[in-house]
Order: structure tokens, then sequence, then C-alpha cells
């Protein structure tokens, strides 16, 4: 092993530092022995002296010129026969305990100019802790000497009491006659040096708290052992409030220093003692605190230094509110989304039943989804939540659960009611409270939920709803037709406001009062003529020729059941009979039909339709055109027949979606179930299936294969006429493996649009 020779140079330095360290190590006391108190260098400024109220004529200030660097205080009377008493006070930093040796050490000067002074006494005086004052240096000599002189006193025999001591300099000056008469007089560096024998004060350590970086609770119990060699006769404890260096009093938070007394637990008088004091905790969210201990021997020493912990008190909880479904009052799902907005958590656990059961804790999160018991009511959720040092905090929510769709209570007119006065309102009355907005009457079928007709003519009118009496009122925008039948319609788009909707599409019919005359006629022959109602809402103009002979030409308008069903389609005129039904006329007629406008979404869409008996479907009047400026349809006519102005109730065809199976899908086993979405506006049908095989372009049928096109019906999952289903085809897969298929969807809607461009997926078939 090779031996690493030290320089000369580093022997020298480390010889010393060795000697250093093993003197304190060895003797540690030897470096505490002297503890300095109190510092007056008046370096820059008189700060930390409090000067008295000066008498008339002497003034203190800092004086830049210093014993041994920079500053000092400057006492000074200046003027004939001018007096003044003037001093300042410093308190010692430190508590000094009875018994205590120690000087004080201090550098003066004095002067004077022009005569002698008739008074001068300069001075410096210990304070005590009972506020007693001794003078322990004075200087009343009538001499020159300015120059700085050092001094020390021993002040040993003053220190008799414990507690906070304070130096105070001062001087009292007379001048004599002389004209520019001044006195001065210089303090500089004063030092209070106190000593203590370290071997026979007692040492006291803490126990609670240590290593605890945050207490909570209302109590803390703060304790720890004090030992001593003659034995232990008290301890205390301080407790400081870090944001404002404020003490506990037991009773509040005061400025000055305060001890408070700890009780002794075991061994009072002896060696070793342990104790306690019951610190009442704050409330605080982490707020820092200083806990200092001491303790006294039975001969009256203390600690030198008390010992100290830094700890934090956290009392307060996590605070804020949770929501159930965005502050609603009703929801119509057990599954209740709460949103939460509280801080300071880290878990929380929830409730279903008012705090008797709860759920295990879990992580914080700003959203919850819980699953509350079955049963329609109100419920409430109660949330707890912890932070990190345990502090609980608990809120609650509550929701009205209701999965009931709403019913109608009563309805007026009543169903069926005849001699209904024409300008009565339609009035629906339910039996819980409904979601305004659901009810509404847009002037068109696709986007009304509540809304009345005339067979299949549509019938402008305004509905509105009251929550005070749970009243949805439909008031048409004219009066009605006397001896009329009119259908209100309510549909599944009405909601209650938890979200149910109405069990099913409703309607019933109601007659109004009085005897309904619209037929007229009139006789029209080969020289031709007009035909016109008395409020031209509707003519025929024959022209010449048309006719061999004199003809008994009739207009009636059909009402009630004599009005052909109108599928997909919204009557915006009444239906007209042209009799003698299905007359030949050599020569068009003219049609002119007049429409309202007001009720008219959009007169664009407007078509003229006539009836045709051996299809039993309405079909469109060729070259119809639509008169915008004279609100009317015109339209040629070659036969006499039964007519009318609609349009569709619903122009747009639905989409579909194949959810499974998925592009590229390779399909095994023997039965597949096809299923999707379909949506629309007005309401879904149908939904059709086509399966055709690529080899040979057949299709299947439901049985077998076919070389023309077919559709096969799905199933609809949910019920027919919602606005979005789900649907599902079961498909028993062919036995030729390893063979493209492809498969298409489409769907029709409740107003007869068929989807024109089918949603579709390429798969394959795979042996098991």
């Amino acid at each position: 092993m090779e031996i690493k020779r030290f320089s000369p140079a580093i022997l020298k330095l480390f010889i010393p530092i060795t000697i250093l360290f093993i003197t304190l190590f060895l003797f540690p006391a030897a470096t505490s022995a002297s503890q300095l108190v109190l510092n007056g260098d008046f370096r820059r400024d008189l700060a930390g002296w409090k000067t008295s109220e000066p008498s008339r004529g002497i003034e203190t200030t800092w004086d830049t010129a210093g014993h041994t660097g920079a500053g000092s205080v400057q006492f000074k009377v200046s003027g004939r026969q001018i007096k003044g008493t003037l001093n300042a006070t410093q308190q010692v930093a430190t508590r000094i305990r009875a018994g205590s040796k120690g000087t004080v050490e201090f550098a003066w000067k004095k002067d004077w100019s022009t005569t002698l002074p008739l008074v001068q006494r300069i001075y410096v005086e210990l304070i005590k802790p009972d506020k007693t004052t001794v003078t322990m240096w004075a200087d009343k000599t009538v001499l020159n000497n300015n120059v700085w002189v050092s001094s020390s006193v021993d002040v040993t025999k003053f220190l008799n009491q414990d507690g906070r001591y304070a130096l105070r300099v001062g001087a009292d000056f007379g001048n004599g006659n002389a004209g520019a008469a001044t006195t001065y007089a210089w303090f500089d560096n004063i030092r209070l040096n106190i000593a203590t024998d370290l071997s026979t004060r007692p040492k006291t350590s803490l126990i609670n708290p240590v290593g605890i970086k945050k207490l909570v609770g209302k109590y803390y119990p703060v304790g720890g052992v004090a030992t001593d060699d003659v034995g232990i006769e008290k301890a205390e404890v301080a407790i400081v409030r870090l944001s404002d260096a404020t003490y506990w009093n037991g009773n509040s938070w005061v400025k000055d220093e305060f001890w408070s007394r700890a009780s002794i637990t075991s061994g009072k008088g002896t060696r070793r003692a342990t104790w306690s004091y019951l610190w009442p905790l704050s409330t605080s969210d982490g707020a820092g605190f200083k806990i200092l201990a001491r303790s006294e021997d039975v001969a009256g020493n203390s600690d030198v230094f008390p010992t100290e912990s830094t700890v934090q008190v956290d009392n307060v909880g996590p605070t804020g509110s949770i929501h159930i479904k965005n502050t609603a009052t009703y929801t119509n799902s057990g599954q209740l989304h709460i949103n939460i907005d509280v801080k300071g958590a880290s878990m929380m656990r929830f409730s279903p039943d008012n705090g008797i059961t709860w759920t295990t804790w879990e992580k914080f999160a700003a959203t919850k989804i819980f699953t509350m018991p079955k049963g329609d009511g109100e419920k409430v959720v109660s949330a707890q939540f912890m932070d990190d040092s345990e502090n609980r905090y608990q809120i609650s929510d509550s929701v009205v659960i209701d999965t009931t769709p709403p019913v109608t209570r009563h309805v007026f007119p009543g169903a069926d009611t005849r001699r209904v006065p024409p300008s009565a309102s339609i009035s629906v009355t339910f039996y819980e409270s409904m979601n305004p907005s659901t009810l509404k009457n847009n002037g068109t079928e696709q986007g009304s939920t509540i809304y009345i007709k005339q067979g299949s003519r549509w019938v402008m009118a305004k509905a509105s709803y009251d929550e005070r009496t749970k009243v949805a009122k439909l008031i048409p925008d004219a009066p009605l037709d006397v001896g009329t039948t009119y259908t209100v319609y309510l549909t599944d788009g009405i909601r209650d406001v938890a979200g149910n909707t109405l069990a099913s599409n409703f309607s019933w019919s109601f007659t109004t009062t009085g005897f309904y005359r619209s037929s007229f006629k009139g006789t029209i022959g080969s020289e031709g003529g007009k035909l016109e109602d008395g409020n031209r809402t509707i003519s025929l103009e024959v022209p010449q020729g048309a006719l061999s002979a004199d003809t008994v030409i009739a207009v009636e308008e059909l009402r009630d059941k004599r009005v052909p069903q109108m599928t997909g389609l919204t009557r915006y005129s009444p239906v007209y009979q042209l009799t003698p039904d299905q007359l030949p006329l050599s020569a068009p007629a003219t049609l002119r039909i007049a429409y309202k406008p007001n009720e008219v979404p959009d007169p664009t869409a407007l078509r003229l339709v006539s009836y045709d008996n051996q299809q039993q479907k309405w079909l469109p009047v060729p070259d119809a055109s639509i008169d915008l400026v004279n609100k009317q349809v015109t339209a040629p006519i070659s036969r006499l027949m039964m007519i009318a102005i609609t349009a569709k109730d619903d122009a747009s065809a639905p989409a579909t979606t194949i959810m499974s199976p998925m592009g590229a899908a390779q399909l095994t086993g023997r039965l597949y179930n096809i299923y999707g979405l379909s949506t629309d506006n007005s309401g879904i049908s149908s939904v059709e299936v086509a399966i055709s095989r690529q080899s040979d372009r057949a299709y299947w049928n439901g049985t077998d294969w076919q070389n023309s096109e077919a559709w096969v019906k799905a199933r609809i999952s949910a019920k027919k006429g919602r606005s979005s289903v789900t649907w599902y085809y079961s498909w028993t897969l062919p036995e030729d493996k390893y063979t493209e298929y492809q498969i298409r969807a489409r769907a029709t809607d409740s107003g007869g649009n068929v989807e024109s461009s089918p949603s579709f997926v390429q798969v394959r078939l795979k042996g098991n």
C-alpha cells in the first residue's frame, strides 16, 4: 500500500484545524460559554435604539466619526446657558438568567468649546426585567479628553433577575455663559457579554412533535423530556406563529414573548422528567408554527438555548359543492352524472342513503357516475371528501328521479265532442311538470309536437305552456270552420322535466258547431263558362267546345271520412270534388285553387294532387304551377276529379350506418346478426337489408338466392317512428366459404322517403 506524504505547508494548516476540531468535540461548552446579547456599533444609524423625549437644547444624532469604524452616537448641547438631558435605550435581544456573569464594554469621549460647562455627566445604565434602573458607569469630570477611551465594567452583581434586560446611554449637560458654548459626548462599540456555565444547565428535548410535518385535530399534546444533574423543577413551552411572529398566551396571540407552563407528568425533582402541554390547535390550512421548549432545575438554572421544532397545522378540510346533472331538479335515469367543484381534496366517497352506507374511498376526480337504487322519487346523494391530512368535508345534493312517461290528465274539447265553438282554444292538462321547450308548434308537422289538422289540412296555431296549472294550450290563428271535424295531435317529442317522452303519439278529434255548406253548382254548355265560389277560393273555367251539351257541373268541398287518406302529405286547401266525376273534357279547363299564406311554411313546395280511384292514391296533377302573386295554384285539367293543394311532410331521406360487421370482416359460424343505426328528422318506419353474392351477383331473398335485386326486412329494436332507431337482421350464413359478399342497408321514413344511397360493407365467409 502506498503511503502518501503531505507537504510541510499542508501539515502546518492541518495541525491547528485538528486541534480546533478536538476542542469543539471534547469541550463543547468552551465555544459557547460567552454569549454576546447586544451590539451597538452604530455603523449606519441609530436603528434599534429608542431615544427619550429630549429636554430643551439637547439633541442626539448619528455621527459618521466612530471609534474603530464609521459611526457613533453623539449627544450635544449648544448655546449660552443651555441645559439638556437625553438618553437612548436598546432592549437586550436574549433573556438573561439570574446568576449569570457578564461585562459591558464600550468606547467613549467628550469635548467642549469656548468655556467650561457648568454641568457635565455622561453615563451607562442597566434596566432590569422589573424595570428598575442601575447606573453601571458614569463620568462627571469637567476635563476635555477629546480622544476615544475603551471601558469595561463588570455587571455580574446586577444580573440578579430572570428576563429581558436593556442598556441605556445618556448625557446631562449645562453650558456656561460663553456666546458659542457647545458640549459633546460620544458612545460607540457597546457590547454586553454574558458568561454562562453550560455544564450546570438542564437540557430539554422534544418528543412530540418530531418528524411530523402537519398537525391535525382540535388539540395536540406537545411533550418531551428534560434532564439535569440536580433535578428538574419545571418546563415551559412557547409557540410562535411564523406569519406574524406572535406568541400564544393560552387564549390569544400576542406580540410579546410568552412561555406557557407545561405539566410535569413524571420525574419532577429528579434528574429525568417528562412533561406535556396540550396545545389547542388553530384553524388553519398549512400555517407554520415554531414550538420552543425549555426547563428549569431546582437551583433555578435553565437551558441556554431552548429546543425547537417547526410544524404546520392543517385543520381546514376541503371545500366546495357538488351538482347532480348540472344542477337539474329532475332526471329520468338512476345513473347520476355528478359534477364536483371541490378544492383541496385527494380522496372521495359517496352515499345513496344520506350517509347510512358509503362507497369505498377513491381518488378525487372532477366528475362521478353514481348509480342510485331503483325507484322513483326524491333522492339525496351525500359525498365526503378528504385531504392529505385526513380532514373531511361532507356535502349533499338532491334530485327527483322520474322514469315514468308523462300522461295527459284532461283534454279540451273532449274526445269526440260535438258543437264546439269555432273560437274555442284547445288545451291539454298533464299530471306532472313538463318541459316547455318540447311543447311547440312551428308550422310544420315535422317540427311540431302539438298541432291541429282538419283531415290532412294543416291549421296554423300557436302553442304555450303554463307550469302553474301544468296546462298546454293550442290557439288557432283564426276561428275554426263551423260544422267541421278537427284532430289534435301530440307526439312523443313532448317530454316532462325529467326527460321522459310521451308514452306514444296521441290524438283526439272534435267537431265544431253549425252546419257547413260548401256545395255550389252551375250549368256549363258547349259555349263554355266559369264556376266560382263566393270567397274565390276555387274557380273553374271551361273553354268553348269542351262540352258537347249543357252539363250541370258541381264543386263540393269534402270533409272528414269522405276525404281519402293522405300518407306523407299535408293538405293546405280544402279537398274539392268536381262532378260529374271523371267527366272527360275535349279541351283543357283552367282550375285555380287559393291557399292561405299564413298556413304555408314554404309556398314553393306546394303541389296540386288528384285522387286516382283505380290506384287508390293521390297523384300529382301534370303542368300545375304556383302563382305566388295571387297566392293560388293553377293547372289545366282534361277531366273532372277530386283535387287539393298539398306538400310533402318530409322531403329529406333518412341515413343508415351499418355497425356490424365492419368492412373487410371475416364471418364465421352459422348465424350472424347484422345490425346498425338509422336516423331521420321525422322518424323511421322500416329498414331493409340487401345481401349480394359477388361471385354471381345473386341476391338473398331470406330463403334462397335469386338473380334480381332483393331486399329483406330488418327488425327494428326500438319503437318505430322515432328519429333514431337501432335494427338488426339475422343472416343464416351459406355453406360456400371464402366467398365475398356485399351487404347494403337502407331506411324508409314516416313520410315515405327511401334512402337513395344505402350504406354498404364488403365481407368474406371463412370456414370454422
